[in-house]
């Protein structure tokens, strides 16, 4: 009886062990689920760890430490312990947020150094990562404060000239404020300061309303005017026209232009080039405006080699060329499917001798002549010949050429020509 008794008393003194060691951990428990609530992430670790084993004390003593290297700054750290941790609360998401926090103080360290471009980087890579993670936790309102110190920080490197930097966060914002406006206004100031007139120009022409744009337009495109005239001073004359040309109609920049190329034509005219000579001046809207008309005496005496020199040169591009007719010379002429064009298919075979078939000149009517330089002249010449057959004559070939005419030797020779 006395053994059964002892046996009794001892089983439950167990019992009430027991039962104060649950009460314990029971209570350790709720103390670290509100230091948990509370944040207080060392004092919930703590806590969690008296809990031992009592319901998911361990799970959450994981995710409490977790939470303790985030706040420390130890991100990756962090994240591999909330991807330890499964789905278990919220930590599926934890990784990304992570890695969010560490961007954004990337971001800041980097401000802080004058580290533009990993500032940039780390900020806009912040604000997506949190833009991703919308309504978790405070991911909004980190999102603001990151787009925030971008925006703060990009308007300081606006303002100091530091165009490039400035553009590249401004961009990063997208349409954040008024991010794209004055993105736009840096990358058109940045354009300025290489020297880019006339894109900064067009760029700054689309947001008129942005600041000073529009006097910076009208800077931009007077800086490429005083550009072209100093590359006309140079002796770069394409180029100058080129600038004159796109600045359209700005102050007389056409008028620029047109001058210009008439020191092109004269400049290719001394060095040779006697067919991009014919081609520049062919460019010019109004040649006869800006280079003198030949006197009359002049004219006339050259009206007799210009007939010579159409004869050869029709003769020679139409096709007949010693008694030999050959189609294939002549088809860059024809208008395909044409009269005449149908006329050659039917009665002239390719490759064969056509005695009775071909063209006979007629006449090479003078346009305009104009003094070039003291050695050069230029005519534009309206030439007709006409196709004869067996069961056809009378359609006219018609041809105008602008002929590049060298003078200085006394006898007149074509220097080059240009079919228009």
């Amino acid at each position: 009886m006395k053994k059964n008794l002892s046996t009794l008393f001892a089983l439950l003194f167990s019992l009430i062990l027991l039962s104060g060691c649950t009460l314990t951990q029971q209570h350790s428990l709720q103390v670290g689920q509100k230091a948990l609530a509370a944040e207080n992430y060392a004092e919930a670790v703590a806590a969690f760890e008296k809990a031992g084993s009592y319901e998911d004390a361990m799970m959450l003593k994981q995710y409490a430490n977790a939470w303790l290297l985030l706040e420390g700054g130890e991100y990756d750290a962090a994240a591999d312990a909330f991807r330890f941790l499964g789905d278990y609360k919220d930590s599926s998401l934890l990784p990304s947020y992570c890695e969010a926090r560490k961007q954004e103080g990337l971001s800041q360290a980097a401000f802080s150094a004058g580290n533009a471009d990993e500032a940039v980087r780390a900020g806009a890579e912040a604000v997506s990562l949190y833009t991703g993670l919308s309504l978790f936790r405070d991911s909004d309102d980190r999102a603001e404060a990151c787009r925030d110190l971008l925006y703060t920080n990009a308007s300081d490197w606006m303002n100091a000239g530091r165009f490039d930097a400035a553009s590249a966060a401004f961009a990063a914002l997208g349409s954040f404020r008024d991010s794209a406006d004055l993105q736009q206004y840096c990358r058109a100031s940045l354009l300025m300061q290489q020297g880019s007139c006339l894109e900064a120009a067009d760029v700054f022409s689309e947001i008129p309303g942005v600041l000073d744009s529009a006097a910076q337009a009208d800077a931009a495109r007077s800086g490429a005017y005083q550009e072209a005239l100093a590359l006309r001073d140079r002796g770069d004359y394409q180029a100058a026209a080129d600038t004159f040309r796109d600045l359209g109609s700005y102050q007389d920049a056409q008028a620029q232009r047109n001058s210009t190329l008439v020191l092109l034509v004269r400049s290719l005219i001394a060095s040779g080039s006697y067919a991009e000579a014919l081609q520049k001046l062919n460019l010019l809207e109004n040649p006869s405006s800006l280079f003198p008309a030949a006197d009359a005496a002049e004219s006339d005496s050259l009206s007799v080699f210009l007939q010579v020199f159409a004869n050869a040169w029709l003769n020679a591009h139409a096709g007949v060329i010693n008694g030999f007719f050959s189609r294939s010379l002549l088809q860059p002429y024809l208008e395909p499917g044409g009269e005449l064009d149908s006329l050659l298919q039917a009665e002239l075979p390719d490759d064969k001798v056509a005695e009775n078939y071909g063209y006979v000149f007629e006449a090479a009517e003078p346009l305009e002549f104009l003094r070039l330089d003291e050695g050069f002249l230029a005519a534009k010449v309206h030439a007709t010949a006409s196709y004869y057959g067996a069961n056809y004559s009378g359609n006219a070939m018609n041809e105008t050429l602008m002929i590049l005419i060298d003078t200085r030797s006394g006898n007149p020779r074509a220097a080059a020509v240009l079919p228009l």
